[in-house]
């Protein structure tokens, strides 16, 4: 294996120690009484990371920076009123997460648009797609659209009806798990719809997705 590879393996390994990190922390501070400023503090640094990001790679930096900061201020402020009501921010943050993920598939289910599935296929078979696996590939972004739009909808429900415990349980312990056996059931489903066309293994289906995210991101549109 060169050296990039042991990199992007490396790196994959980090972002999925830190998301089960998160996930653990915030669960834990969830069902343990005196952790709500550790919940609050979970809920706004992932949103400080990635504005922060992005305004260290702004050409107005030295607007927005200054501008992070005044908006630090004001949280610092407000913190008593915000640290009562942190589960609200993390509801937020699970609901948004997976329903972008919804949206990001559902769009391209559009008249005229390629379904998102359908151009993973084709980084890996080319083009143009047999009939079968175009027809295989919409019906797969239709039931992602639909597992995605569930999540939303479970953890909306649990969130009003059950205890914030249950509630956390399924948003940080079984939404991942739920995600993967996702696609390892549409990778074993595939064996059978598509018998006669050449299987592509999960490694080859997850690079055609690196190789997406590198060509630049999907515009929400």
């Amino acid at each position: 294996m060169n050296r990039s590879g042991s990199i992007s393996i490396a790196r994959g390994v980090g972002g999925a120690a830190l998301v089960l990190a998160y996930e653990a922390g915030a669960h834990h501070a969830v069902s343990t009484p005196g952790l709500e400023g550790l919940g609050l503090a979970l809920v706004l640094a992932p949103a400080a990371v990635l504005a922060l990001g992005a305004a260290l790679r702004s050409p107005r930096r030295f607007l927005l920076l200054p501008l992070m900061a005044i908006v630090c201020a004001l949280l610092w402020v407000s913190r008593a009123a915000l640290v009562r009501h942190y589960e609200w921010g993390l509801f937020l943050e699970h609901v948004m997460f997976n329903g972008a993920l919804g949206y990001l598939f559902g769009r391209t289910l559009a008249r005229g648009r390629e379904p998102l599935c359908s151009r993973f296929a084709a980084m890996v078979h080319g083009r143009p797609l047999a009939p079968e696996i175009a027809a295989y590939t919409q019906r797969i972004t239709v039931a992602w659209t639909c597992f995605f739009g569930a999540v939303v909808a479970v953890s909306a429900l649990l969130f009003a009806a059950a205890s914030i415990e249950a509630w956390s349980t399924f948003a940080n312990y079984l939404t991942l798990p739920l995600v993967v056996l996702m696609f390892v059931a549409e990778h074993a489903c595939r064996r059978f719809a598509l018998p006669n066309v050449r299987r592509s293994g999960m490694l080859e289906s997850f690079r055609a997705y690196r190789r997406s995210s590198r060509a630049g991101p999907i515009p929400f549109r």
